[in-house]
């Protein structure tokens, strides 16, 4: 039995659902992110497990204990808001016991639990001080000391680090997932920036318009993209309109340019989406068996160690990626090149 259990969950306000039909399961100590556009409903699905927002139908358990309709207070989960949500009248050391205080502990084991929470965090000279005399990094890892202190089952996080700049940002991600290791703690992570979600998260939970699109591992995620929104979502790609010729072979056809691919699906003359990864091409005559396009150079942007070369095939656009080397030009617009990939790099797209 998983640790948290997610059965046919729906949400409505009004005439408008915004959770739809969602069976997630998340194992004990895994560390899982929602990821999707504003408005897919990520944010309203974390608060029904914390107990914000109620079902309209269908249950949420953990560890075996059925949450759907249970108060926020009785859930033992801890929440980390975008926003901090510190109270500025308290100090640090206020704020990290606060849940410890109303939960009735004594005094001498919130100042043993807030001294510990501020060591965890790097943070114990700052226990005296108020939120508007800290960075907003430091607030945050406040606010995270505050959601552990009270040992809870799971750990909630709302965007926490979209209020920061990138530098900090990059750094906080790091200490949080450092610290989730250490605690072993099941943790729900809602962010819209991919990145985030690839690197700090055991499985990634990509959802579009109220529905959970795909589920996996952020290799499969980003590797294996099951639907055309995962695949434009998640990364940069090529997406390319072809047409089976022989399904049997594996071949396809693109504006007069056969090529071949692994596990074809479909009948000979279907028509069919695919998708490229940039990284996956590569530019100039191979001396392996890959597919090769002749394409048109139609935009070139410097990325700093990236440089992204965008090229015409017909009607469609093809991207690649190749690395900046200070004694490689790359080419030059209206170039015809040779563009280079392996059958087992192209995706078929589902919808």
């Amino acid at each position: 039995m998983s640790f948290v259990e997610i059965k046919n969950l729906n949400k409505s306000f009004g005439v408008n659902q915004v959770v739809r039909d969602v069976n997630l399961n998340i194992e004990r100590g895994e560390f899982i992110s929602f990821l999707g556009p504003s408005g897919c409903g990520k944010t309203t699905l974390l608060r029904m497990v914390a107990g914000f927002e109620l079902a309209s139908s269908g249950h949420i358990k953990v560890d075996g204990q059925d949450f759907t309709h249970l108060s926020p207070a009785k859930r033992g989960v801890g929440m980390v808001f975008q926003a901090y949500a510190l109270f500025p009248n308290m100090t640090v050391a206020g704020n990290v016991g606060f849940g410890l205080k109303v939960a009735g502990r004594p005094e001498s084991e919130i100042k043993s639990r807030v001294a510990e929470m501020l060591d965890l965090i790097k943070l114990p000279h700052l226990a005296e001080r108020y939120p508007y005399q800290m960075s907003g990094g430091q607030q945050q890892r406040v606010a995270l000391a505050r959601a552990l202190a009270v040992s809870p089952r799971i750990l909630l996080l709302d965007e926490p680090l979209s209020a920061l700049d990138a530098k900090i940002r990059v750094s906080l991600r790091d200490e949080i997932c450092a610290l989730q290791k250490k605690l072993g703690i099941t943790t729900i992570f809602v962010t819209h920036d991919q990145e985030e979600a690839l690197s700090m998260s055991d499985r990634v939970v990509v959802m579009n318009e109220g529905r959970i699109e795909q589920s996996g591992t952020p290799f499969e995620i980003y590797n294996k993209p099951k639907t055309s929104f995962v695949a434009s979502f998640v990364g940069t790609l090529t997406k390319i309109e072809a047409e089976i010729r022989d399904a049997k072979s594996g071949k396809l056809i693109v504006d007069g340019q056969m090529f071949s691919v692994q596990n074809i699906k479909g009948q000979v003359g279907q028509k069919v989406t695919i998708a490229i990864r940039p990284e996956a091409m590569t530019l100039g005559k191979s001396t392996k068996a890959d597919n090769q396009f002749k394409a048109k150079v139609e935009d070139i942007k410097f990325m700093g160690s990236i440089i992204r070369v965008a090229t015409r095939l017909g009607s469609q656009t093809l991207v690649l990626d190749m690395f900046n080397h200070a004694d490689q030009q790359p080419p030059k617009l209206g170039e015809l090149v040779t563009l280079n990939f392996a059958p087992r790099d192209v995706v078929f797209l589902e919808d």
